[in-house]
């Protein structure tokens, strides 16, 4: 069976904290580089990470000789020695095609913003409204952490479907579940 969307934020939430409570820098073997002030230096502008990254924001953190650790898109990897992936992200490495990472002035971590030429998908708003409609345990922060993570697919998904649908996982291929 596969994961409800609550599953999923409430994994995402779980990550998130585990992530925060013991954040080290990135390094090791994923082929970048650190510059020093814990976070991690890329080169591309889409992509992934290192070498295993794809334009959909998804980026390798496998520690050496363990269990596959992928982060999400908007999420960055901050240790791959402990394969903690952290929301934000460090480029447009860690974000989809449609989205580019927007950080604040003197800051390492950004967030993965929709460009303009996206088309008219639902905006976050309709997608929150939607989601916490069929999953009233959610908040709009989860919801938020959801949109910026996910692609218009998915947003659509979400969009158009039943409740009873969407929290019995038919909108995960769309959202990268």
């Amino acid at each position: 069976m596969r994961p409800s969307i609550a599953q999923l934020k409430a994994s995402l939430l779980l990550l998130g904290a585990f992530a925060f409570a013991g954040s080290l820098a990135c390094g090791g073997d994923d082929g970048e580089t650190s510059d020093g002030d814990g976070t991690e230096s890329t080169s591309a502008s889409t992509g992934g990470t290192g070498e295993t990254g794809t334009a959909d924001g998804v980026t390798d953190c496998t520690p050496p000789g363990l269990d596959e650790v992928v982060c999400q898109a908007g999420q960055y990897c901050a240790d791959s020695v402990l394969g903690q992936c952290e929301n934000g992200c460090l480029s447009n490495d860690n974000c989809t095609s449609e989205q580019v990472c927007d950080k604040a002035d003197g800051e390492n971590v950004g967030s993965c913003q929709n460009t303009e030429d996206t088309g008219s998908g639902p905006t976050e708003e309709e997608f929150c409204d939607k989601l916490l409609t069929c999953d009233m345990t959610g908040t709009m922060e989860q919801c938020s952490l959801i949109y910026t993570g996910t692609n218009e697919g998915c947003h659509q998904c979400i969009i158009d479907g039943n409740c009873g649908d969407v929290n019995n996982g038919s909108c995960d291929a769309d959202c990268g579940f």
